[in-house]
């Protein structure tokens, strides 16, 4: 009788621990971009360096709903900062500089596989769908001294495309409300081309930090 009242105790303190799994939080992560665009060409042309950096910093704020141990959905709106790649031209009668920068942003719904490992340790798997904003700039400019001539251009384009991602990560329980968070992030991108030269790489290389509260 013992055995079967302890059986009892210990299968409800379970379904305890498994109901307080449900419900909803909020969450907001830190991370960095490794998203590097394609340095121009420069066709070896004397005079022409060309250089990029990648995205960098990123953030994302959002919400979601835990429905048992293993799976959750979330929403989410997230920025990707910003890539740049320019070529610059340095003579001794002129000087001249273009450049391409690709500022990303986007709303995203994300289905969450959940493995827990322990009662303060969850690793999870995800897969996005990602409604992501392209704001593409360019701009020009060159100056011949000697002659007093200056001119500079600039350019933009705004496009939206949906795209798939995927990420792994864990999540570490502080508390019943807060828990710390990690993962690593792709999202696929489309393919971006100035004057018919690629210049985007096919997708984002996100990682990420940040804290979940749980109601």
């Amino acid at each position: 009788m013992k055995k079967i009242i302890a059986a009892s105790v210990l299968s409800l303190a379970a379904l305890s621990a498994h109901a307080a799994e449900q419900g909803a939080y909020v969450f907001g992560n830190l991370g960095y971009n490794f998203a590097k665009p394609k340095k121009l060409d420069t066709h070896g042309i004397e005079g022409l360096s060309s250089s990029h950096s990648a995205a960098g910093g990123s953030w994302e704020l959002g919400g979601g709903y835990r429905f048992n141990d293993h799976f959750a959905l979330e929403a989410s709106y997230a920025d990707f900062g910003k890539a740049k790649t320019s070529v610059a031209a340095r003579t001794d009668d002129a000087n001249g500089n273009a450049g391409v920068a690709l500022e990303t942003t986007a709303l995203r719904l994300a289905a969450v596989g959940i493995l827990p490992v322990t009662s303060e340790l969850d690793l999870f798997g995800k897969v996005t769908l990602n409604q992501m904003y392209f704001n593409a700039s360019a701009n020009a400019s060159v100056s011949i001294p000697e002659l007093g001539f200056e001119t500079a251009g600039s350019a933009s384009e705004k496009q939206s495309r949906l795209r798939p991602g995927i990420g792994l990560g864990a999540a570490y329980k502080i508390n019943k409300q807060l828990s710390l968070r990690g993962e690593y992030e792709y999202v696929s991108l489309p393919n971006w081309a100035v004057n018919g030269q690629s210049v985007m790489q096919t997708g984002m290389h996100v990682l990420k930090a940040g804290v979940n509260y749980s109601f």
